[in-house]
């Protein structure tokens, strides 16, 4: 009994921390995305850079997680996303 209650609350503690996570990445996206939008870099430079589909793009940027390939893909993709905005004016020096 004692086992099962540590067992329930490493999985809720464990939920919490994902869910936190997926909050935080949620966020990310978002302001990369603006800042995306607001110089103009256009998602095909993303994906001609980086070799992501225009539809995975969309999905990142839309929250369609699900519609990504499946990890490990899935993670590769969304940093590779990010890293290329965080470093837009390293690339086009």
């Amino acid at each position: 009994m004692v086992l099962q209650n540590f067992k329930d609350k490493l999985d809720e503690s464990i939920n919490r921390i994902d869910q936190a996570t997926d909050q935080s990445l949620l966020k990310k996206i978002k302001n990369l995305k603006e800042i995306r939008v607001s110089t103009d870099i256009e998602l095909r430079s993303i994906a001609d850079k980086t070799k992501i589909s225009m539809k995975n793009l969309k999905s990142i940027e839309s929250f369609d997680f699900e519609k990504l390939p499946s990890e490990p893909w899935r993670n590769s993709f969304i940093s590779q996303y990010c890293n290329f905005i965080e470093n837009f004016d390293d690339e086009s020096n």
